[in-house]
C-alpha cells in the first residue's frame, strides 16, 4: 500500500467556523470526481488525514489538535488575516508504479478542480507529498496517453442477473459480454464494438442503461446522437482526468454526420483523438469500447460511406418480443401496481395481437391503463373509438398506421 499526502490551502479575512470547514472537507471527499466506485475498484481512496503532515511532537509543540484534518494560522499579508490548511491522504492499495503515477496526477487535478468550487469553499491544492503543486500548463504540454488513466471495467460474477428484467435477449446480451471479455483479456488491444440494431422498444437502450448502472457513470460515457456535437464530445474526452472505458451512442444514425467524425479515430485501431487549437495541441489515447443503438440500419450504413458502420465488428439484431415474452413483461409490470391483477394481461395481449401492436411500451401502456376495463371489454371499445383504424381494420400493422398517419 502506498500513501500520498496533500495540503489544500485557503486564505480568509476572518475566522472560519469549524462546521464550515468540516462541510468543505465532506463535500470534497464525497465528490464523484474525487471518490467514486471506479477509483475504489482500481485501489484508490481519498480521505481526511487527522494527523496532518507533521508528527505528533510537532503538533504538540505548535499546540495544535492532531485529531483535526486542518489547521489555522494567523497571517498579515495579501489582505488576508488567516491561512487555513486542509490535510488529505490518498491511499493506493496496489504497488504498480506506472499506474500509480498516472492516477495520482489525475486525482490531484480532480481534487484541485473540485476544491476550487464555491460549493466546497474555494480551496487550492498547494502541496503534494511535500512539493509545491500547481496546475499543469496545458498551453505548453500536449495531452497524451502518458498523462491518462482509465476507469476499471470488469465482468462481475453476477453479470447475467443484472439483466433478469429482460426476456428473450440472452443471446444478444451474450454477444456483448463476449466482446467485452476479449477486450478485458487483451488489455483493450482488441475492441470489437457492438451496434445494437432493431426497431424501438426491443430492449437495446435498456441493455445500455443496465450496463451503465452496473459499471457506474464514471466508467460509461453516454451521448444522445441527436444532441451531440463533435466539438463537445472531443472537449469532454480531452479534458477528462480519467477516461471512461465505455462509450455509448444512442440512435447513432440520427446524428449529423460531421458530429460523428471523431468516432472514426476513437473506435478504430488508432484509438486516439488529435486536435490542434490556439491553446494546445491535444493528442489522447482513447481505447474506448463502443456500443451504439441503431433504429435504421440503412441510414447507419451510409454514414461516412460505410466507414463508421465498419468500425462496429458486431452488428447485433433485435426482434420485437413474442407474445409469451410480452406476457412475462406485463406480469412483471402488473406486480408493481398496488392490487395489480394478472388477469389484465391476456385481454391486453389479445387486443394488441389483433391491432398489430408489438411495441412493449405500448402494450404495457394499454394493459396498465385499461386494467379491469380490459376484462369487461370496456377499454377495448374506448381504444377502437379513438384509434386511427377500427377493429374492423385489424390486420393493418402498427407500422402501416404510423406511416399513414401524418401531423
Amino acid at each position: 500500500m502506498q500513501e500520498h499526502k496533500l495540503v489544500l490551502t485557503k486564505l480568509a479575512e476572518r475566522q472560519l467556523q469549524v462546521k464550515v470547514i468540516q462541510k468543505n472537507i465532506d463535500s470534497i471527499l464525497i465528490s464523484k470526481s474525487v471518490n467514486n466506485r471506479s477509483l475504489k475498484m482500481a485501489g484508490w481512496t481519498v480521505e481526511a488525514d487527522p494527523i496532518g503532515h507533521g508528527d505528533r511532537e510537532e503538533w504538540q509543540r505548535r499546540r495544535m489538535e492532531p485529531e483535526l484534518p486542518w489547521q489555522q494560522n494567523q497571517i498579515v499579508d495579501n489582505g488576508s488575516n488567516y491561512r487555513y490548511d486542509m490535510f488529505l491522504r490518498v491511499v493506493f492499495e496496489e504497488a504498480d508504479g506506472q499506474k500509480e503515477g498516472q492516477y495520482f496526477r489525475a486525482i490531484c487535478r480532480a481534487i484541485n478542480t473540485t476544491a476550487a468550487q464555491p460549493s466546497t469553499g474555494r480551496w487550492t491544492l498547494s502541496l503534494a507529498d511535500g512539493e509545491e503543486w500547481s496546475v499543469p500548463d496545458d498551453d505548453n504540454t500536449p495531452l497524451s496517453k502518458d498523462f491518462m488513466g482509465y476507469t476499471t471495467v470488469n465482468i462481475p460474477a453476477d453479470f447475467e442477473s443484472h439483466f433478469d428484467h429482460l426476456y428473450g435477449l440472452e443471446y444478444n446480451i451474450g454477444r456483448i459480454k463476449s466482446a467485452i471479455e476479449i477486450g478485458i483479456m487483451s488489455d483493450w488491444m482488441y475492441r470489437y464494438h457492438c451496434a445494437l440494431i432493431g426497431r424501438p422498444g426491443c430492449g437495446k437502450s435498456d441493455i445500455c442503461q443496465t450496463l451503465k448502472r452496473m459499471w457506474g457513470e464514471e466508467s460509461v460515457l453516454e451521448f444522445d446522437a441527436t444532441a451531440m456535437t463533435a466539438a463537445g464530445a472531443m472537449k469532454e474526452l480531452a479534458e477528462a482526468e480519467i477516461l471512461p472505458r465505455v462509450i455509448i451512442i444512442e440512435e447513432i444514425e440520427k446524428a449529423d454526420e460531421k458530429s460523428l467524425n471523431f468516432l472514426l479515430a476513437v473506435l478504430d485501431m488508432r484509438a486516439e483523438i488529435r486536435k490542434v487549437t490556439a491553446r494546445a495541441s491535444i493528442q489522447r489515447d482513447t481505447k474506448l469500447f463502443g456500443i451504439a443503438t441503431v433504429n435504421n440500419v440503412d441510414l447507419f450504413e451510409k454514414i461516412a460511406s460505410g466507414a463508421l458502420a465498419s468500425r462496429f465488428s458486431h452488428h447485433i439484431y433485435f426482434q420485437r418480443p413474442s407474445r409469451e415474452q410480452l406476457r412475462m413483461i406485463l406480469q412483471r409490470e402488473i406486480l408493481k401496481v398496488p392490487n395489480g391483477d394478472l388477469a389484465w394481461a391476456d385481454p391486453a395481449l389479445d387486443y394488441c395481437d389483433k391491432a398489430g401492436v408489438d411495441d412493449p411500451r405500448k402494450v404495457t401502456a394499454i394493459c396498465l391503463s385499461g386494467r379491469d376495463k380490459l376484462i369487461t371489454g370496456e377499454y377495448q371499445t374506448m381504444l377502437e373509438a379513438t384509434s386511427r383504424y377500427k377493429v374492423a381494420d385489424f390486420g393493418v400493422t402498427e407500422e402501416e398506421v404510423e406511416k399513414d398517419w401524418s401531423f
